[in-house]
């Protein structure tokens, strides 16, 4: 399989992908991304070239580039999957697809050129993992970013939400790019910590964030706030999604530019409970700021 979308660079035929998912590999064998020593030239150096990747991509053998959030996502992230030997539930890296190639490539050229991404999916594909890997990659390496994690009703966009906190907790947990959390709750979190100056605390940190919003009965959920990433997830069953998109819209511009991305995703649903108010975004993304894709 290749890739032929107007939005990512053309690929024929996908070869030699398991480079990009080295660091999962090494971990998944050695339970750690490094032997090197910590506190040594070489362990600094190693986690440097992570955060690079992270930042900007990766390039492989074969001379296919995918983003940073794809090289964050296969590398950094575990999903829920199946252990290939026992068939039961476990803790995963993603493989590489083709589909979530052409899905990063998505993302990253609409918040380089201020559009949003709607897409309807299939259920069990991965995509609230893919969504929440991008918040929980913003918090951890740019300064000062806020996404936010939004459905119709709570229970689904704290099912996000729990993938942005499991997230970073690994990461918290085994590499060099954790942050401590204040607030740290299930709805929100800031990488901040107090710090003692002269006599007086001080909150330093990196102070990006990820919060968690519903909209149900309240369209204005998200007015006066500010976002570089605005998930609205489960779009099918979000009767009033075209309300709050409309009013939630100002948090990821600055004045008549776009400075975040709308990401608004979910499965047909009810046509009573929402699918009807998707489908109209669906069918007009240019009304909505949104990347438009022949049919």
């Amino acid at each position: 399989m290749g890739s032929n979308i107007k939005y990512a660079p053309f690929v024929e035929k996908f070869k030699a992908t398991s480079e990009f998912s080295y660091l999962a590999k090494y971990f998944e064998e050695n339970e750690c991304y490094t032997n090197f020593t910590e506190g040594t030239a070489s362990y600094r150096e190693f986690w440097e070239d992570v955060r690079l990747k992270c930042m900007y991509g990766m390039t492989n053998s074969e001379n296919i580039y995918i983003t940073g959030h794809h090289f964050f996502y296969l590398n950094l992230v575990q999903i829920q999957g199946k252990d290939p030997i026992t068939g039961k539930k476990k803790k995963i890296f993603p493989r590489f697809l083709d589909v979530d190639y052409d899905y990063f490539w998505i993302v990253d050229y609409a918040q380089k050129n201020q559009k949003g991404v709607l897409l309807v999916k299939p259920r069990r594909l991965g995509f609230s993992y893919k969504a929440a890997a991008i918040c929980a990659h913003e918090f951890s390496f740019l300064r000062g970013s806020k996404c936010t994690v939004s459905a119709f009703l709570s229970k689904y966009s704290q099912h996000t939400m729990d993938m942005v906190l499991d997230n970073l907790n690994f990461i918290n947990a085994n590499t060099e790019f954790r942050k401590q959390r204040n607030p740290d709750t299930k709805e929100f979190i800031r990488a901040q910590y107090q710090a003692n100056i002269g006599g007086v605390s001080v909150w330093k940190g990196y102070k990006s964030e990820v919060k968690m919003l519903t909209f149900k009965d309240n369209p204005y959920a998200s007015v006066g706030m500010s976002a570089n990433y605005l998930l609205m997830d489960e779009a099918g069953i979000f009767p009033n999604i075209i309300e709050s998109y409309n009013m939630s819209e100002p948090s990821i511009k600055d004045g008549a530019d776009y400075t975040g991305v709308a990401l608004v995703f979910g499965s047909a649903g009810s046509m009573e409970a929402g699918t009807q108010f998707f489908y109209e975004m669906f069918t007009n993304p240019g009304k909505y700021n949104m990347l438009d894709f022949p049919n």
